[in-house]
């Protein structure tokens, strides 16, 4: 039997009418409507067919300034399903539906008051590498970058550990593989026996694998 907008179940979900239009089962209403299968299956079951897609989820859609009646009007015109128009919404990623972009939205990045579109372009800018900028954005410090270098004698005398020397702690951090350029300085600044043990560690593992010298 069939179900038109309400009234009497359809137990074989077929031929079901919704705002005047029949579809052959609940598989092809869904993906008119912009729905789950599930959805008008349960709507069937339950007499409630004239509230398929005009819930507030499946409304009228604006993607780059152009208003679709519902997800599914949306999904054709731009040639993509409804779950993904629903997707896309739902991650505030809609002005990319239909351009073929997909992946992870890229990061924007403000430092001294300039947007960039990602780190890559706030490094290229800045003259400095990505890492740098992702180290600078995860200490909370992404203006540090825009900041004139300060030339500190300290972190520029030269550094011995384990045998080997280094013209600085900064390279010497760097040459024994931390990522953070001051590791060294922030230890020993700080009087950390952990992290003096850490680059103890790493000088010997160095001095073994290099014969014994620094760069």
């Amino acid at each position: 039997m069939q179900l038109v907008g309400g009234g009497m179940a359809n137990p074989t979900h077929t031929n079901i009418e919704i705002h005047g239009v029949t579809y052959r089962d609940a598989k092809a209403a869904a993906a008119a409507l912009g729905v789950s299968a599930s959805q008008v299956r349960r709507a069937c079951r339950n007499g409630r067919l004239a509230a398929v897609g005009t819930g507030r989820g499946y409304r009228s859609v604006t993607i780059r300034g152009v208003t679709y009646p519902n997800l599914s009007a949306a999904g054709r015109a731009l040639g993509v399903s409804p779950n993904t128009v629903r997707a896309a919404r739902r991650k505030g990623t809609l002005h990319r539906v239909g351009t073929g972009r997909v992946g992870p939205e890229p990061m924007r990045v403000r430092i001294a008051d300039q947007v960039f579109e990602n780190a890559s372009a706030a490094a290229a800018h800045f003259g400095v590498k990505v890492m740098t900028v992702y180290s600078a954005i995860s200490e909370n410090d992404p203006e540090r970058i825009a900041r004139p270098k300060v030339y500190n004698p300290w972190k520029s005398q030269p550094f011995e550990v384990g045998g080997l020397s280094f013209p600085s702690m900064r390279e010497a951090s760097r040459a024994l593989g931390f990522k953070n350029s001051e590791f060294i300085a922030q230890a020993i600044k700080r009087g950390s026996k952990k992290g003096r043990e850490r680059i103890l560690g790493a000088a010997m593992r160095y001095s073994d694998k290099n014969g014994g010298s620094a760069p």
